[in-house]
Formats: C-alpha cells, structure tokens, sequence
C-alpha cells in the first residue's frame, strides 16, 4: 500500500508540474497568436527554460521545448533587447518590432495571455458544473455529507426508519442538522436545541427550531469543532440531534414534515467524529450550473488577491508554487471533476496574478503602455530597466520562498 501511494505522490509531482506548464504555455499562446496577428515578428515561442530538448524550425518562428518546465516565453524582435544567440543573423523591419507596434495593438497583445487563462478556466468551470449539476463539497451550501456509520447518520436511521420513511442505509443531504445536545450521565455538557422563546438558554445555535431555513454547512460543523471537545475527560458520553429534512434545492423545511428528533442519544467517545463532510451544491437545471461556474470563475479569481494580501502581514500559507501544485494534485487525481476544478482554479488564479499592477507582469506592462498612449511618448528606457528588475526580483524571492514552504510543508 504504501508502494503505490509512494507512486501517487510521484505521479502527482509529474502531473502539476505539467498542469503548469500547459497553463502557462496556454498564456503565451494568447501572447503569439495576436503578436502574429499584428504582424510582429516572433523569434521564438517557448515551452519551459534552459538548454533547449528539442527544436522545431519554422519559416519564421522557432517553437522549442526546453529542459525546465516551470514557465515560458514568447520572444519578439524588439530594438532594446538582442535576439536569441542563433538568430543574430534576421533582418527585421522597424515595422515588425514591438517597438514600433501601434500601442493599442499592444494593448490587446499584453491583455491575451491573461485572457487565454480566463477562456480555460470558464470553459472548465461551466462545463464541469452543467455536466455533472453540482459544484462538489461546498462549505456556503446547507445540509452535510454523512458518512453512513457516522453517529448523526446512525441517529437519523434509527428514527426515520421507525417511522418507515427512508431506506435505513442512505440518509442524503436533504437531512439537515438543526441543533444537538451533549450529555455525561444526567448532567447536561453542551445543548444547543432551542426556539426563538428560550434561546437565552442556548449555546452557540446552530439554527432555531422555529426556523424554516437551513444555515449552511459550515456554521454546522463548527458547532461540532469548538465544542466537542468539551466531552474530553467525561464518562458516560451521549449526543442526541435534532433535523428537519428540507428541499434539498432551496433547503426549505418541507411543509407536513414534522421536527426530527432522535429520541434514542447516540454514545460518543471523546475525540470521535460525528460523521459529516461539506455537502454538494445542486442546480436545478444546466443553465443554473452553467450561470454558477461564471460565478466560480469569478471567485477563484479574486481569491489570490486575498492570498497576496496576508503576504504583507507574514502569511504563504495560502500561496503555492509548481512543488506546491504537484503535492495538491496528489489528493485530486482519483476524481477527474476535482482536478479539473483544481486546474480551472489555477487558471483563473493566472489571470487575476498576471493583471496585477507590479513588474514585470502583464498588468504592469499594460499599465505602463497605457501611461505612453497618454503622454504620447515612450516612459525612459533607464526607468523600465530599474523597475522591472526590481520587480523581477522581488518576484524571483517570493518564488523562492514559496518553494521551500511547499518543500518543508
């Protein structure tokens, strides 16, 4: 067993890397295909550093695979930087270099290597969720995964299958948790079933029994997280829960359905799990889960601002690097929904990163075009070659950083 998941984490290692590699390559393809488009001339396009693998020569530009995959380029035949070693010999005309492109080309040359990752991760997005009509362990949705041998499911069977209503061995996520009691023998450790009359006298509700609505998932197990652990160092463990089953759409109490209360509490040992994991979001119809994976689009989106914003305040934890991406990708690779999700994420995390205004980024570059289409004059040669290398290497050490915390971690 530990042979093949050995050979998992191997494999998982192999597969991120390549994932990034796709991705970003996916980006510089935007990159080339609208710098031929405005008819630049592009020397090389390619896929990953170092000594060259492999070469293809065309008439005019040169596609190569290199031997470190961790990025790529697309280079340009620009009057402020020399052509590649084996290509001195070009003649290009000043009306192909970028220099001398009209700056709203440009504009939409910088904006396409972003937008290349945005069309994969929609695509992605909204093909998974209309495909498969749900969006898979969704912490904001209501309701809960149960684990069939878990205590809530075993509870909810037992009374649901006196009263002859479900099949005693599934019990789905239209069955919502609406509070729990905790006791040790007869004294009373942790209860929090309770209605808007007596809610003084509660702990930590999770939702009123008079209450129609679901709360979602995470206000739930958080109940459990924070005060489970109350049990600890106490005999005679017992839980009892209180449900109610709901439209498992809109997660409304269904009219006629009576509050679910599990007569008989369930023993529990200290440090045992209840028995629930996130729920799955579910869409009516495939339009709805096809308007939801723009929505997710969106969201994964921003969610490395979030990220790059508890950089200033100390924390990576959230930030991975391509050895991050590879361990992450280990624990996706037996759902083939998952990972794909994972990489629409990584996708749309590369478009928001790359429209960022700091150098050397797409963002900055797009910033810094828009300034000269302003002033009508190019920004000082001396003044780009200062900021992006400060950029550049402020990027080069956060990636270092990056690696060795997904290293060590």
């Amino acid at each position: 067993m530990s042979e093949v998941s050995g050979g998992m984490v191997v494999l998982a290692f192999f597969v991120g890397i390549i994932v990034m590699l796709l991705l970003i390559t996916i980006h510089e393809l935007g990159h080339l295909v609208v710098a031929k488009i405005a008819k630049a001339y592009v020397y090389e396009f390619s896929i990953g550093f170092g000594p060259r693998i492999f070469v293809f020569k065309g008439k005019e530009t040169w596609v190569s695979i290199r031997a470190f995959p961790l990025g790529g380029y697309c280079s340009i035949a620009s009057d402020k930087t020399d052509p590649p070693s084996d290509r001195e010999d070009v003649e290009v005309p000043d009306e192909r270099k970028l220099d001398y492109i009209a700056r709203w080309k440009k504009m939409f040359f910088i904006l396409a290597g972003p937008l290349m990752n945005l069309s994969v991760a929609l695509l992605l997005f909204t093909s998974i969720f209309a495909a498969i009509g749900e969006k898979r362990n969704d912490m904001t949705y209501f309701g809960s995964t149960y684990t069939q041998e878990g205590i809530a499911a075993k509870a909810i069977m037992e009374k649901e299958n006196k009263n002859q209503k479900i099949d005693i061995n599934y019990i789905g996520q239209d069955y919502v948790i609406w509070g729990w009691k905790m006791t040790s023998g007869s004294t009373t450790i942790f209860d929090n079933i309770c209605s808007v009359a007596d809610q003084d006298k509660c702990n930590e509700k999770i939702n009123d029994l008079d209450n129609q609505k679901a709360v979602d998932y995470k206000k739930t197990v958080y109940s459990f997280i924070n005060n489970l652990p109350l049990a600890k160092g106490k005999d005679d463990v017992k839980i009892q829960f209180v449900y109610k089953k709901v439209d498992k759409y809109s997660g409304v109490a269904l009219t006629g359905y009576e509050t679910g209360i599990a007569t008989n509490p369930v023993e529990f040992k200290a440090g045992q799990s209840v028995g629930i994991a996130a729920p799955n979001r579910l869409y009516k119809t495939t339009g709805e889960a096809y308007g939801a994976g723009w929505g997710e689009t969106f969201k994964a989106s921003i969610s490395i601002l979030e990220a790059l914003g508890n950089v200033f305040t100390g924390k990576f934890s959230n930030l991975v690097g391509p050895v991050g991406v590879a361990k992450q990708t280990a624990t996706l690779l037996q759902s083939a929904d998952q990972f794909f999700i994972y990489v629409a994420t990584i996708s749309a995390n590369l478009f928001i990163l790359n429209l960022i205004f700091i150098p050397p980024l797409d963002g900055y570059r797009l910033l810094e075009n828009f300034i000269e289409m302003i002033i009508r004059k190019e920004l000082p040669t001396k003044y780009k070659v200062v900021v992006n290398t400060a950029g550049a290497i402020l990027f080069l050490l956060l990636f270092v950083i990056i690696t060795i915390k997904d290293f060590i971690i």
